[in-house]
């Protein structure tokens, strides 16, 4: 195993295409409301890597911790940004019994890090947090991509 190899096993891109287009995810929140950043229109869902995990290099095996967080708007609905999290996270976890994206990792698993809670930003926008572990592997040559 290659420390590339390693490194081309990044799930953040698969899950946050995989969200992006998710049904359930989109039916709730509308397209383009799914990235990295905290920015206008919200409510809207901001997916990072966050510290934490393992690589594994005889197996080729890369254990990830993404932070999933619902933001809203200023004064806006608890409630809302919860049912929101709990969305996301559970069409997270239909993601390894997808079909496989086209490029990226190979997606083993993805189960509970942390709970989710809610933690308002520094400005006080309302926000809940919950984080994942995303469990994959490098995509092997003879798979494609």
């Amino acid at each position: 195993m290659r420390p590339e190899d390693l490194a081309d096993a990044d799930p953040l891109p698969v899950v946050l295409a995989w969200l992006g287009a998710h049904p359930v995810v989109l039916a709730e929140l509308g397209p383009d409301r799914v990235g990295g950043h905290s920015v206008p229109p919200y409510p809207r869902l901001r997916v990072t890597d966050v510290p934490g995990g393992s690589e594994n290099f005889d197996t080729g095996r890369v254990s990830m911790r993404v932070q999933v967080e619902a933001l809203g708007e200023m004064g806006g609905s608890k409630a809302a940004l919860r049912r929101l999290l709990y969305l996301a996270l559970g069409a997270l976890a239909e993601l390894p019994a997808a079909d496989p994206a086209p490029a990226g990792p190979v997606i083993g698993s993805v189960g509970p890090a942390q709970g989710g809670g809610f933690l308002p930003e520094a400005d006080k926008r309302p926000r809940y947090v919950a984080t994942v572990t995303v469990r994959c592997r490098p995509r092997w040559p003879a798979e494609g991509g």
